[in-house]
Order: C-alpha cells, then structure tokens, then sequence
C-alpha cells in the first residue's frame, strides 16, 4: 500500500524496526527446526516403537503461521506446539495415551536432547534450554474437511476427545494475512514442508506484523497487570478479521481497537473458522474480567500510537512511549535502527525532517530471505 506522507512512511518503518527486534533469530529458529526434526525422525525409528501407528507430526499455532515472537524476559522461553496424530480409537483413554507418548519420548532422551519431559493436560512437553516443545497427540477425523483432529484432553471440566483444526485455521490465516503469491507458494510445497520458511520481518505484510507486535504488547501489560494472558490463537483469529489499515501504524491500530471491542463482552465465544467445535475461547479468560482489562489496555495502546505520531512530542517521549508499550530492548534497537537508517539517508538528500524532529524517508531496499531446509508434511518423504 502506498504511504501518504514521508513522515507516515517514518513510523510505519519505525514500527517495522521494533517488530524485527521480536523475531525469533536465524539461530533460534533453526534450533527449533533441528528439535521438531529430531522428534519427527525419532517418533518415525523403530526403537520409538511408534511406527505401526502411523505417527505424523507437523507444527501448529504461531510458529505454524510464522507470528512466533522471542521472549522480552530472559526468565521465559519460547514454545513450539506439535501434533501428532496417530492411527488409534479416539476414545482412547487420554491418561493411557499421553503416559505411552511421555514414555516413549522418555526413552528417547539421549537422542533428543531435551532436559525435561512433563505431561500436561492434553499434550507432553519437552524442555530445552530456551524453548520447550508442545507435542499433542490426536486421532485424524475422516469423512471431516482435511485435518479435522480428535484431541486427547485429561482436563476433568473438558472433553477428552475434543475436535479441533489447527492446520485448517492457520490456512485460513494464511488467506486473510498473507500475499497470495505467498499461499500459492506454500500450497505447492505442502506435501513435503512441514515447517514454513523464516520470513525475515522485513518480507512480512503488515497484519502479521501488527498480530506480532500485539502478542509483545499482551505479554507485558498482561505480567504488568497480573491477569492472564489472552490466547495467542484468539488473538490472531480476532485480529485477522480486522479492517486493513495502510500502514503499519494505522493497520496496527485498527487491530488493537477491534480486538478490544471483540473481547469486551461478557460471555466470550470464538470459534476456529475452519471447525466450529473448536472453540478457541474456551480456556480465557481463566480469571473473571481478565478481558475487560485486556480491552482496556488495547485502548490505552491505541491512544498511545495516536501520541506516538503527534508533530508535538520529542524523539526522547516518543522512544519512551515504544519502551513502554513493546519492552526495553526492541524498542531502544528498533528506535536506533530507524535513527541511524534515517541519518544515512539524510546525508544522500533522501530524507526530510521538521522542527520537531520527525524524519521521513523515501524508501528501503529489504533484506534477502532466508529459506528453511525441506522436512516431512503429514508424514510425506523428504525431498
């Protein structure tokens, strides 16, 4: 889209500069594509005594979609969630089936390196140094729209073969957020890639930009105000719907005030576009008003962006104002990135600025992208 003025096009890339410094890094991701290998190729062994259930594993949720974010507290890590689905009843007993998923993973240690194995509710999760990994068995569906999945939950307030549709909500995502050049891409390479290529932030359009940029703003102000976290897969559905805005900036703001105005209701229900039993809302809010207070913030970000942007403010109040909302860290190398690119800029007569400080500019070349290596899709052979 195209930008009206220089000085919006200097918040929109401002803005982009903080949602680079959010991305997990080349190094991190390539260690999650490494553990989701290993596990892939593990579970698929002999000794793992899981080949005759047919066990296909691929990736779902955020890192699926490509809206993963690194963690603003070196106290937390990031999480990659799995399926895997295996030829079974679905009305396997959930405790008999995440115990022999733990078990058989447990024997694989010295394999996958991991250093802690836990079951959870519904999935059993492998701790590593700075991520942990989510795998979730399930029963694929037949006679459903493809990868409708059956979900072995041991929560006694939830059904312990709940449907569900992760691959059929990320491709409707897929739909709404990104390029179409993009879709037909990943179509054609579905049978054989089970993880999507790292988009370099620079590559991404701007709702998945803005949906990234949200999830950093839910984790602060959510640890700031001590009320649970709205799921990342709520927020990305609620949000994926929103009017496009052009620009980041805008784009962003209108995200965040449909967002706040969809969950300020009393009784929230959201279903997954591509299943309708799934409810994506069924487990938030956990506390009672944990979405009102979450509506609230949005609002206090909005009116925030709308600071951010004013002729009036100083260069210092505006780095504040993205410290506040988006953390320390990405903010002060977002902020620096942008100053020093408009600087470099200024010098070749590129850019101009006003009395209060706000610098625009004409363009920016973007970085090269980075492909993933090929892996198994649904069980499919490496290529």
């Amino acid at each position: 889209m195209l930008h009206s003025t220089p000085v919006d096009r200097y918040y929109d890339d401002l803005l982009a500069d903080v949602a680079h410094r959010i991305q997990l890094t080349p190094t991190a991701y390539k260690e999650a594509v490494a553990h989701f290998d290993a596990v892939s190729q593990y579970l698929d062994a002999h000794e793992s005594g899981f080949p005759e259930l047919s066990p296909v594993i691929y990736p779902q949720g955020s890192f699926r979609m490509g809206s993963t974010i690194s963690a603003y507290d070196d106290r937390e890590d990031y999480d990659i969630d799995l399926i895997l689905e295996l030829a079974i009843d679905r009305f396997n007993d959930p405790e008999v089936v995440l115990h022999r998923v733990a078990r058989a993973l447990s024997d694989g240690k010295g394999r996958l390196k991991f250093t802690t194995c836990e079951i959870k509710k519904r999935c059993v999760t492998l701790g590593y140094a700075n991520m942990h990994l989510d795998v979730t068995p399930a029963v694929l569906m037949p006679g459903r729209d493809p990868r409708v999945i059956s979900i072995f939950d041991r929560h006694p307030e939830r059904p312990d073969n709940a449907l569900a549709n992760p691959e059929g909500f990320a491709r409707w995502f897929d739909a709404r957020v990104r390029p179409r050049a993009v879709i037909a891409k990943r179509e054609v390479r579905a049978a054989v890639v089970p993880v999507p290529e790292q988009t370099p932030a620079d590559h991404k359009p701007d709702r998945l930009l803005a949906i990234q940029l949200l999830k950093r703003f839910r984790d602060i102000q959510c640890d700031r105000g001590g009320y649970d976290r709205c799921p990342s897969v709520l927020l990305s559905r609620i949000a994926a719907d929103a009017p496009q805005g052009a620009g980041l900036v805008t784009d962003l703001r209108l995200a965040a005030s449909h967002l706040a105005r969809e969950v300020s209701v009393q009784d929230l229900y959201v279903e997954n576009p591509a299943c309708p039993e799934d409810v994506l809302s069924d487990r938030w809010p956990k506390a009672v008003g944990s979405n009102f207070r979450f509506a609230q913030d949005l609002g206090v970000l909005v009116l925030r962006l709308d600071e951010l942007v004013r002729a009036d403010g100083t260069q210092v109040r505006k780095l504040d104002i993205l410290k506040d909302l988006f953390g320390e860290n990405a903010a002060r190398d977002g902020f620096r990135q942008t100053v020093d690119r408009a600087s470099a800029q200024s010098r070749n007569g590129q850019f101009s600025a006003s009395t209060t400080g706000a610098v625009g500019f004409a363009g920016f070349v973007p970085a090269g992208s980075v492909a993933a290596p090929a892996h198994r899709f649904f069980g499919g052979p490496v290529r």
